[in-house]
């Protein structure tokens, strides 16, 4: 079952991330100045990383086999994904605005999505996130391997000297293989996961803050847009946000139709906004104004992604299952 608060976050982290790259990150792009600014919309993306934690560590839970676990990732992630980069793709191809040049090599490696390990540029700048999901899910799945998920302490403790050590020594093992400066967000969603259905011990919360400490200066290291102080206040906000939901005091969050819808949609909204509306805006903001630009970009975005949630990404999952039921037979 869905959990309705989560999605409500969800919905709302995504809206936050696509007013920042339509305000802020667009201002800088383009050598554009907008009145109105969304300047710490790109938060939504560590809220992100925590609620795949707490979501990813509920399906390892739940997934009786390895296989099982990696098939219904698979089926999660890139569907959506690959619909998202054909129809970037189309976009681009039609519009006389260049935003990211790349090869033919380049482009097909991005349907892979494993571009960021080799510091391939992505279709759509909304994309460099989904590799460090990418990895997570493959190390739980390694977990799984072992039959070691319930033991998730030796693993986090284990990324804790990881991360230290990277501090000390930033080295491209850590930083491509484990994606170290986003995993510690992650191991937070698990500890709250274990805190919200009441298998925690005291330990946990230590891991949260020490997840917090040296996960804070990893993403920090990596992602320099403000002051490490200011930084450390941000995640405690995120944080704290999600000690108020796994106590249930966010459930008023789940009587917002539009954060659960925009929620329900959020994976194709993240994957489908950025460069197509970019475009958009570009294209209309001289006729019609900047603000309205917005409104306009916003709306188409999330009509195509309720296209794809709703349309497109179903046909493509039951194809999959179909192709998969004949390899079985």
């Amino acid at each position: 079952m869905r959990i309705k608060e989560l999605d409500a976050l969800r919905g709302i982290a995504a809206l936050a991330v696509v007013l920042y790259h339509f305000t802020t990150r667009y201002n800088q792009i383009f050598n554009k100045e907008f009145i109105c600014n969304f300047t710490f919309g790109w938060l939504g993306v560590p809220v992100f990383f925590i609620l795949s934690g707490f979501v990813i560590y509920l399906t390892v839970n739940k997934s009786n086999t390895i296989l099982k676990f990696l098939k219904s990732r698979f089926l999660r992630l890139y569907p959506t994904y690959w619909i998202c980069i054909v129809l970037t793709l189309l976009f681009h191809f039609f519009s006389s605005l260049s935003i990211n040049r790349l090869s033919f090599s380049d482009v097909l490696l991005n349907f892979t999505m494993f571009q960021g390990l080799f510091d391939i540029k992505n279709v759509d700048g909304a994309y460099w996130s989904l590799f460090p999901e990418l990895i997570f899910y493959l190390l739980m799945a390694f977990l799984m391997l072992l039959k070691k998920q319930n033991t998730y302490y030796i693993y986090n403790i284990i990324l804790i000297i990881l991360g230290v050590l990277y501090l000390i020594w930033p080295n491209i093992v850590f930083e491509k293989i484990l994606t170290i400066q986003y995993i510690l967000l992650f191991m937070i969603g698990i500890a709250f996961y274990r805190i919200y259905n009441g298998i925690n011990t005291y330990f946990d919360f230590i891991l949260i803050f020490i997840n917090w400490l040296v996960g804070t200066k990893l993403y920090y290291n990596s992602n320099q847009s403000i002051s490490l102080i200011l930084l450390y206040f941000a995640f405690l906000i995120i944080i704290g946000t999600y000690f108020l939901f796994v106590y249930g005091k966010l459930k008023f969050l789940s009587k917002s139709k539009t954060f659960m819808f925009l929620g329900y949609i959020s994976y194709a909204l993240y994957l489908i906004h950025q460069n197509i509306g970019y475009i958009i805006i570009n294209f209309t903001e001289d006729y019609i104004g900047r603000f309205f630009s917005i409104i306009l970009a916003i709306l188409f975005a999330v009509g195509l992604a309720t296209l794809i949630t709703y349309k497109l990404e179903p046909n493509v999952r039951n194809l999959l299952h179909v192709k998969n039921d004949k390899n079985a037979k």
